[in-house]
């Protein structure tokens, strides 16, 4: 394949990559504690035709642009104040610990509830961690302290239990949730800043992805008229032969 047209095609592959990202991105602006993915681009070259290596007859390689998600963006998203006691956001570092059918799982969406067991879970029923387990709550007046520290009626109950996890470690799991790579552990935090009655909203800047939408847009469609420029110059090409002939 020509190499212009091989690097418009691996173009417009990464245009869509982006659009793909984008739009998830948009499509949970207003999901509690949802942090944005972020991508590069990257050039590398390709190896095409080496098998005449040993006559000299060894053809370029193309450039091939890829589009690679670089990182889950852990930038702070604002604080969003509810009154609602179960409602608690990390301020900076940190990410709540939930546990599911699959194991340990992590995240900075905090609208918890109490279940019917008097458990205090997550809003898909995944029971939240304290330093102790599962944290048992029953009726009466739930204070949180910047610390994680839970008390009822007074009574020291648990510790919310806050771990920092590395930003490259990250691996999402859907629900709002993430898992740690292969061969990394999440360290407990000794001093988290927990805020209670409040939600942290989502990091997602709409206006910011909107014009990275719009451009990402126009790349894509530029890519496609540069690969039907190509086509459309081949097919004259061969008419032409043709016409020699």
């Amino acid at each position: 394949m020509d190499q212009g047209i091989y690097t418009a095609a691996s173009g417009a592959i990464a245009m869509e990559v982006r659009l793909n990202i984008i739009s998830n991105n948009l499509a949970n602006n207003n999901t509690t504690g949802f942090k944005k993915d972020t991508i590069t681009f990257e050039q590398f070259i390709k190896d095409l035709d080496t098998s005449n290596l040993d006559k000299g007859q060894y053809q370029r390689s193309p450039v091939d642009v890829l589009a690679k998600m670089d990182h889950i963006d852990l930038s702070q998203g604002s604080l969003h104040k509810t009154g609602n006691p179960l409602d608690l956001a990390i301020a900076g570092d940190g990410f709540f610990v939930v546990m599911t059918d699959d194991g340990t799982r992590y995240t900075r969406a905090g609208g918890f509830l109490i279940s019917s067991d008097g458990l205090l879970v997550d809003t898909h029923g995944q029971p939240v961690q304290g330093e102790g387990g599962d944290i048992m709550l029953g009726p009466g007046n739930v204070v949180v302290n910047t610390k994680g520290n839970i008390t009822l009626d007074g009574e020291t109950i648990d510790k919310i239990q806050i771990v920092t996890i590395p930003e490259d470690a990250l691996a999402r799991q859907g629900y709002n949730l993430f898992n740690v790579k292969e061969g990394t552990y999440p360290e407990p935090m000794d001093s988290p800043n927990v805020v209670q009655g409040a939600l942290e909203t989502s990091n997602v800047e709409p206006i910011k992805e909107l014009v990275g939408l719009i451009n990402t847009q126009r790349a894509y469609e530029a890519f496609q008229k540069t690969i039907k420029a190509f086509q459309d110059s081949y097919s004259s090409s061969i008419r032409n032969i043709g016409t020699l002939a």
